[in-house]
């Protein structure tokens, strides 16, 4: 997050917070020959689903198309997954979070792995198993 403060005078007038996320991904498309071909063809008409959002990157229903870069991606996810207000939802919570903004092929299987490698996750919450069998009372002495 790339928070500037505007000075007015003696004071802090205004806080800007713009979010660099998106530059990153914009950056990222242009090395991406096949996003790039969409882009053209979006603007050729030819596309119907995918659209460029008024930042300039390229979106598929709506949804920002991050490039296959293992760096980006991970930023992605721990930034939805690792905050003080998420506390760490399980993957098809987050899944079905990222999905509404963010969009990637085979974004559930990273998210479900991304997910079962968090030590916190495993050290805290409990395992959920089906029961064993019928539970059988004691003898009576």
């Amino acid at each position: 997050m790339g928070i500037h403060m505007i000075r007015k005078g003696d004071t802090i007038g205004d806080l800007t917070i713009e979010p660099k996320l998106y530059d990153d991904i914009k950056r990222k498309q242009e090395l991406v020959p096949k996003i790039q071909e969409w882009k053209i063809r979006v603007g050729d008409g030819t596309v119907s689903r995918f659209s460029i959002h008024t930042y300039g990157s390229v979106c598929f229903d709506g949804r920002c198309c991050v490039p296959s870069d293992v760096d980006l991606k991970k930023l992605i996810m721990t930034e939805a997954y690792c905050t003080p207000y998420s506390v760490h939802p399980d993957g098809d919570k987050l899944y079905e979070d990222l999905k509404k903004t963010f969009w990637w092929p085979d974004m559930k299987t990273d998210v479900a792995e991304f997910v079962a490698r968090c030590l916190t996750c495993h050290r805290v919450k409990g395992e959920e198993r089906r029961p064993q069998g019928k539970i059988q009372s004691l003898k009576v002495p």
